[in-house]
């Protein structure tokens, strides 16, 4: 099963559309649609909102192993060069209000440019409310992760953004979402067919990573003090990294090597620095 969560009907119609969802009659708190293999929600606006949609959704039919969920809808954007129909592979989401931050993980191969995106609880005006933002900017994905994560693990969340606007405060018609919508339809259809891919062929961890690489893994797990469940985060972070084309592990041992752990406040610190190096690619 594909779980689907938009914020608006105007993103969901050219899906609803293209995969033949029938609505489900059974439902009368939110509006939801679905054939045999898709269940798609309707949140309405915002990330409480988007919170709650996504756990009635999974509450009401609980997900697989296997199962994916996306979070799809339109953002703005902070960064002008960025155009209109855009569609970005979500890499990292922090949270204005809580101050969070959040890595889901990207362990299947893909073309489509990855990127942050910042979650507010109102509307963004760049020259007004946010003139520094240098970002995707939306109003739900903080709360569609905390609330998807709860049931799937990270790396069957995925979260694929479209451009709509430069934070200009415009307003637009229902015509404009649903093209812009309709232009990205055969991305999202390759990036949730990668991601089954990537899941049915179920690689073991010597099947991804040489025994070299393994015991950079180790050894970095030993020297930051991982937590078991930590080691498995990292282990399966490094597979994602590897499989992405990320390049090779020795920027590891360096990173390892400079950082000094003597408390549990560390090791959290290095782990965060270590997600931000391998979701950005950068040594």
């Amino acid at each position: 099963m594909i779980y689907i969560v938009t914020a608006l009907a105007q993103e969901a119609i050219p899906l609803i559309q293209h995969f033949k969802l029938k609505k489900d009659l059974s439902h009368t708190k939110f509006d939801i649609y679905r054939n045999d293999m898709i269940k798609l929600i309707v949140s309405g606006t915002g990330k409480l909102k988007s919170a709650v949609a996504t756990t009635y959704l999974l509450l009401k039919e609980p997900p697989k192993k296997s199962d994916k969920i996306l979070n799809f809808g339109i953002c703005g954007s902070g960064i002008e060069k960025y155009k209109s129909g855009q569609i970005f592979l979500i890499n990292k989401i922090e949270d204005v209000n809580s101050g969070k931050t959040y890595y889901p993980e990207i362990l299947f191969s893909h073309l489509l440019p990855e990127e942050t995106i910042v979650t507010y609880e109102k509307p963004v005006i760049k020259i007004k409310t946010a003139p520094s933002i240098q970002g995707l900017v939306d109003m739900e994905v903080s709360g569609f992760y905390e609330a998807a994560n709860t049931f799937v693990q990270s790396h069957n969340i995925i979260i694929l953004k479209v451009v709509s606007d430069h934070l200009g405060g415009e307003k637009f018609t229902g015509a404009f979402i649903q093209s812009i919508v309709e232009k990205n339809i055969p991305h999202i259809i390759t990036v949730l067919n990668q991601a089954r891919k990537r899941q049915s062929a179920q690689a073991t961890d010597s099947e991804v990573l040489d025994s070299g690489e393994y015991r950079v893994f180790e050894d970095l797990s030993d020297n930051l003090g991982l937590s078991t469940t930590q080691r498995f985060q990292v282990l399966d972070m490094l597979k994602g990294y590897k499989v992405r084309g990320g390049g090779d592990f020795q920027f590891l041992k360096d990173f390892s090597k400079k950082k000094v752990v003597t408390s549990k406040q560390d090791t959290k610190k290095a782990l965060e620095e270590l997600k931000e190096k391998l979701n950005t690619g950068e040594d």
